[in-house]
């Protein structure tokens, strides 16, 4: 008796792991499905889009609209959105005619659509922009440092790269200037403590404190790419 309860402890150990595995993506006659961790189909191919589980969720697509299917494989936020992003602390951006906003996981908006340009949270910040005005949100979905950048990049390792007056500088979580705005481009901090930043179309790593590390040989793709993305942004 003792054995038989032991086994079916086992079993149900084995089932509630397997049921909370996120559901697995595949892909069948150029559309995206859903499997669960045994290869059953829980949810058909008919999206023409789709991307893996985030926090519970996927984003998937069809007819150029976005919404989120759920841990089951149900449609748990209707697909009616131009843009989406991956829930990340309950909160996601997405954009309804136009204008990017936050949802939380019920769908129910936490801002309302008004940006023009919003990005997914990074250490526990957002971009956000509006009338060409660049700002960050927290975690609250509270915007705490202004829109009065030109440009901003994520938050790594507690700084952001921001542009102000044509040049680019990192900003601490309250706004204020760490490394002020000197670079011609300037790219998040890796693992490392250590950014990329752009001088007279040379490439150089900094660290936090601004110290140059090393220059960086550019390539002639590495060339063009930040060419062309000095040039979108003016």
């Amino acid at each position: 008796m003792k054995r038989y309860f032991t086994s079916l402890a086992i079993l149900l150990a084995v089932y509630c792991s397997a049921s909370n595995q996120s559901l697995i993506r595949f892909y069948q006659n150029a559309k995206v499905g859903y499997k669960d961790a045994t290869g059953n189909v829980v949810v058909p191919a008919a999206y023409y889009a789709g991307s893996e589980y985030i926090n519970g969720f996927a984003i998937v697509v069809d007819n150029n609209k976005r919404g989120f299917l759920g841990a089951d494989g149900k449609v748990a936020i209707p697909l009616q959105y131009e843009d989406a992003g991956p829930f990340i602390g309950g909160v996601a951006k997405v954009m309804l005619n136009h204008k990017y906003g936050y949802i939380n996981t019920q769908g129910k908006w936490v801002i309302e659509p008004k940006y023009d340009f919003a990005e997914d949270f990074a250490d526990g910040f957002a971009v956000v922009s509006a009338g060409g005005k660049y700002g960050f949100i927290d975690a609250t979905c509270k915007e705490v440092i202004s829109r009065d950048f030109d440009m901003a990049r994520k938050f790594s390792a507690g700084l952001a790269p921001a542009k102000k007056g044509g040049l680019w500088g990192y900003i601490d979580t309250r706004g204020n200037w760490v490394l002020p705005a000197k670079y011609d481009d300037a790219y998040f901090f890796n693992s490392d403590g250590q950014a990329r930043i752009t001088v007279n179309h040379e490439l150089f790593m900094i660290d936090k404190k601004g110290t140059v590390l090393k220059k960086i040989e550019m390539h002639h793709e590495e060339e063009g790419r930040e060419r062309g993305e000095h040039e979108r942004e003016h």
